[in-house]
């Protein structure tokens, strides 16, 4: 005679609880092989090995919708196969959310470390800013590929006037050089703005005030228009 199990009995030996054995059942995923006339279930050694199933696949958050569709199945290998890759691109997606809150709170840890006072007033910035890094991202990438053949001629220039040993030639490009580069400047200027750390107004400056300011990678040395105080902006993709 085959070895029988109470829900008891089968929940110590799969270490799980009798309520979850009682889920599961109530779920549809593990009904008992036999129900006596008192209401008893009995388990045996199949219901045992698929209850382990169970909590294997649980313990890879399948959820109860796929195991079930999973044991209906007739071609379960291939099911399995598809239900796993599914899972696994879940998973991936889950990494990379987690991997960008890690980085958001690496980069707020930093922000707030570089705060004097006590107030939170600033991270109204803080959060414009990373909220606005994806953009700005995007601004910079474009406006590097567009400044490319600048930065091409100008360090050809060079090598050529000192190969040449004549000053003149690295003159000449920088003369041709100029404009583009200021048409550089002032499209750049139209795609940022400037975030003011002592009233949080975003504002855009004359394309003068923003060529000859002094500046950072992330801010620059501005007048804010609303509050008129003179201070490092922090530096925004415009909308």
């Amino acid at each position: 005679m085959s070895q029988t199990y109470s829900t008891g009995d089968l929940a110590k030996l799969a270490s799980v609880s009798v309520r979850t054995v009682q889920y599961y059942d109530k779920r549809g995923i593990l009904v008992p092989s036999q129900l006596t006339e008192g209401g008893r279930r009995i388990y045996t050694e199949s219901d045992l090995e698929r209850l382990r199933m169970i909590c294997f696949l649980r313990d890879l958050d399948f959820s109860i919708e796929q195991i079930k569709r999973l044991f209906v199945e007739d071609n379960a290998k291939q099911v399995l196969e598809l239900l796993l890759a599914e899972h696994i691109r879940e998973i991936k997606q889950e990494l990379a959310d987690k991997k960008e809150r890690l980085d958001t709170a690496v980069n707020l840890l930093d922000n707030v470390k570089s705060q004097s006072g006590q107030s939170l007033e600033f991270l109204s910035d803080i959060s414009l800013t990373m909220k606005n890094q994806l953009s700005l991202k995007k601004v910079h990438r474009k406006m590097f590929f567009i400044f490319l053949p600048l930065i091409i001629l100008q360090v050809g220039s060079i090598v050529w006037a000192l190969v040449a040993r004549n000053f003149w030639i690295y003159l000449l490009a920088e003369i041709i050089i100029a404009p583009f580069a200021i048409w550089f400047a002032r499209k750049y200027s139209q795609n940022v703005a400037y975030v003011c750390p002592n009233c949080h107004h975003c504002f855009q400056p004359n394309f003068q005030t923003f060529f000859f300011a002094a500046h950072t990678p992330k801010t620059r040395k501005l007048t804010c228009p609303h509050c008129h105080e003179k201070s490092y902006c922090l530096e925004v993709a415009s909308k």
